[in-house]
């Protein structure tokens, strides 16, 4: 299984990685050495998906998708983060 991994961010002190993994989309953060996770699935449109796995040079994703992805990672992992360590004043 190919595993793709995007820049690491850092909200509050705490590091959140993403990555992907067929169609899973996943945070990861480390919140006082505990380690959280969410994932979303998000199924690339048919025609993309055939032409990526029948070769083409096309991505499953397009770059503005995979900007919307993350951002709604980052989201998710904001709210975690916010949650475990109370709300920032």
């Amino acid at each position: 299984m190919k595993i793709q991994t995007f820049k690491v961010d850092e909200y509050r002190n705490c590091p959140v990685y993403y990555r992907n993994f067929k169609d899973h989309f996943e945070y990861l953060t480390i919140i006082k050495g505990q380690l959280y996770t969410a994932h979303i699935r998000v199924k690339p449109h048919w025609i993309t998906k055939t032409m990526y796995l029948l070769g083409a040079e096309q991505k499953q994703y397009s770059d503005p998708q995979l900007k919307r992805i993350l951002k709604q990672l980052r989201i998710m992992a904001e709210a975690t983060i916010d949650f475990k360590l109370g709300k920032k004043k």
